[in-house]
């Protein structure tokens, strides 16, 4: 349903049930994606069906598991989408979600990522995939590793598996409508007799609202395809307009779908036994036509003619005898001819077809080549930073086209060098070719806090409710081994008069206010304030005061010796004032105006608050009022920011955010403008660390800067 009409070829669907009209195609099964598209109406359909042919042609070229093939098709769609948000202008950008389900017998494989949702009725019970969901249930989508495709440069995909019998029905439903009915409500429209009934029953369902979904009812193998489906008429359609295309060009099309040199193997293969047996049968048939070599030898019970007569008659056997053995002759002439001649006159056919595939690649390879260098000529020809960037988002787009047929292509290689320097100039991006895995914690770790303070390296596992304490080693580059396992504070120990509860958030609380001398302050739940002193190495415990008026504290920060307590719950910053026994006072409600803090992700303080939220929106707060933080001046808006950082004016003069959906750090000013952004210059190192930052840590007097992500510490070289 688009825009209140009903629509029989929506952009997000794909059918193909190839598997069902050839044996060829069995093991992999039919194909069904539905793909829910994000963004401008402008260009969505047209992106959509991009998408869903990437998805097709590597699902049905991949020569693995169908798993391992629907995880690689939306990896590679991901990957498209990911490169054109890169190189979109703000507010152009998309995301999507997917759901890929395959059917193989008696086996159905889900696939899925983003926003989206799959219901299977099987044995009068309706299930769904995924069975929880950030973008279907009220879950922080924190919690659960379920990023859209586009968002970020490396998506993981949800699998599934189940067994299904004649008469099970898959849909495959956008989210909006999977938020939209309940249940009982699919429970009863699934159990429907066809799928034209379901199908019918979803639209009236919509009020006249845009959906897309895609019903499919399981049935005998034989009579696997639907009739009457949109997707199968028009792929049915496709085939019927390629049958009426000229020889060469459908030979061209069937070529370009499988690696020609082992295309042609198999052809030979296959000619050389059919003409072989094709050659035998009509020598056979030749020699039944043709007549046979008559016996001199007279025939046993015969009447034996008179010598006379004999003689003549001899003489006429043996004349029709030399004419039947000069026919068989010619006859078998004819038939090792047309033997040879066949196998020749197809040989000739295919080496014209391969010769005109090569011309037709050559002549697509110049045309790739001539668009990039004309997409670069005009970057380079305009002052406007955002044409230029736009420019060279396509010349990359189509080099890396060109590169994927052509990687030898030396001038290409070269030429996608300079786009990318370009970009990086325009962008104002500083490469990072220095990083290094300090520490692996337990694959069940969730890092969620690290503080640095001179060669001390404290990390917060929530998890597992450890705090670690390391120390870098004398070259400044490695963990010092006598450090690497240690652990300051743990859930459950005795510390004073306190037993540990979970910790909540850490802090470096620095002297001032009356505050004689720094240490670490960590905060754990039950209103308790640990704090630890590298120079006695000892960890102490106060009740904080008011404690009991908190209802969801999850985040800390300090600055000058005060120290400041985010209650995400309340919406509430609350600012304690240092004393001799600690923070002894009823603290102050810092912010003066009412805001909404339920969605807060991380804080920072600097001369301002700063505080990112999980839908990436980073608030800025001065004397307890909101105030401005403007991005519009960046290349790109951030995508799943997951850490901001930042210290008061005389450590650190900018605000770092860990735009992970980028997969970059961004420096910007307290006002939120642009400075710079870095960027990996090996995107593979580390599987893009950069796109899982949990915690950041920037040291700008020394140019380093330490991250947390997934269960690793990691350590880089911030380049001038």
């Amino acid at each position: 349903m688009v825009g209140g009409d009903h629509s029989d070829r929506p952009g997000g669907i794909l059918v193909d049930e190839r598997a069902s009209r050839s044996a060829r195609w069995r093991r992999r099964g039919n194909l069904y994606v539905l793909l829910e598209v994000s963004g401008p109406i402008a260009g969505r359909d047209v992106l959509a069906r991009q998408l869903l042919e990437i998805v097709r042609t590597t699902y049905f070229a991949w020569q693995g598991s169908v798993t391992a093939g629907l995880q690689q098709a939306i990896r590679q769609a991901n990957s498209l989408l990911f490169r054109e948000n890169h190189n979109s202008l703000p507010g152009e950008q998309r995301t999507a979600g997917i759901s890929c389900a395959v059917l193989r017998e008696n086996d159905t494989f889900l696939a899925q990522a983003g926003p989206a949702a799959v219901y299977l009725a099987h044995e009068q019970q309706v299930t769904r995939f995924p069975d929880l969901s950030p973008w279907l249930d009220d879950v922080p989508l924190e919690e659960l590793d379920a990023a859209p495709l586009g968002a970020r440069i490396e998506v993981n995909a949800g699998l599934f598996h189940n067994q299904v019998d004649p008469g099970d029905v898959l849909l495959l439903a956008e989210s909006s409508l999977a938020r939209r009915l309940s249940s009982q409500e699919l429970h009863d429209l699934l159990a429907l007799a066809t799928t034209d009934d379901i199908l019918n029953a979803l639209l009236e369902a919509s009020g006249g609202s845009n959906l897309s979904a895609l019903v499919v009812q399981v049935g005998e193998e034989e009579t696997m395809a639907v009739p009457g489906q949109p997707a199968v008429t028009t792929l049915r359609q496709e085939e019927s307009d390629l049958a009426s295309q000229p020889l060469s060009q459908r030979l061209s099309s069937w070529s370009a779908q499988f690696r020609l040199r082992e295309a042609i193997q198999t052809a030979g293969r296959s000619l050389y036994g059919f003409f072989a047996r094709l050659g035998a049968v009509l020598l056979t048939f030749l020699k039944r036509m043709l007549p046979g070599q008559v016996s001199s030898q007279p025939t046993p019970g015969k009447r034996t003619m008179p010598a006379g007569r004999a003689g003549a008659g001899a003489s006429k056997r043996h004349g029709e005898q030399a004419q039947a053995k000069h026919r068989q002759e010619n006859g078998q002439k004819w038939v090792r001819g047309l033997a040879i001649a066949i196998p020749l006159i197809i040989a000739a056919v295919v080496l014209f077809v391969v010769i005109q595939r090569g011309q037709a690649q050559r002549a697509e390879i110049d045309a790739l080549w001539q668009k990039a260098n004309q997409s670069w000529q005009q970057a380079n020809g305009t002052s406007d930073k955002a044409i230029s960037r736009s420019r060279l988002g396509e010349a990359q787009g189509t080099l890396e086209q060109l590169l994927a047929r052509r990687p030898e292509r030396t001038d290409a290689v070269a030429l996608r060098s300079r786009v990318n320097a370009r970009l990086d100039e325009i962008n104002r991006v500083r490469r990072i070719t220095q990083i290094a895995p300090l520490k692996t914690y337990p694959d069940a770790a969730k890092l969620t806090r690290i503080v640095v303070e001179d060669v001390h390296i404290f990390v917060l596992d929530r998890n597992a409710g450890k705090l670690y304490h390391h120390q870098l080693a004398p070259d400044q580059q490695t963990l010092d081994p006598t450090t690497s396992d240690r652990v300051l504070v743990s859930k459950g120990a005795q510390v004073g008069d306190v037993l540990v509860n979970d910790l909540v958030d850490m802090v470096w609380i620095s002297p001032g206010d009356g505050r004689q001398r720094g240490g670490l302050g960590i905060l754990e739940s039950g209103g308790a304030l640990l704090e630890y002193d590298p120079v006695s190495d000892k960890v102490t415990a106060t009740r904080m005061a008011a404690y009991d008026t908190w209802q969801f504290p999850k985040l800390v920060g300090s600055y000058f010796g005060r120290y400041y307590v985010l209650d995400s719950t309340a919406s509430r910053i609350w600012r304690y004032m240092p004393t001799p026994g600690g923070y002894s006072t009823a603290p102050d409600d810092w912010l003066k105006k009412a805001v909404d803090l339920a969605g807060a992700l991380d804080m920072a303080i600097g001369d301002n608050i700063y505080v990112l939220l999980t839908d990436g929106t980073i608030r800025r707060f001065t004397a307890g009022q909101p105030d401005t933080f403007d991005i519009s001046d960046w290349d790109a808006p951030p995508r799943n920011a997951g850490a901001i950082f930042t210290r008061p004016p005389d450590e650190l003069k900018s605000l770092y955010v860990a735009d992970r959906g980028n997969s970059r750090i961004v420096q910007c000013s307290p006002e939120g403008r642009f400075q710079w952004q870095f960027r990996l210059a090996d995107p593979a190192t580390g599987s893009n660390a950069l796109s899982g930052v949990t915690s950041l840590f920037v040291d700008e007097a020394s140019k380093h800067a330490f991250f947390l992500s997934a269960n690793k510490l990691y350590m880089i070289a911030l380049p001038n």
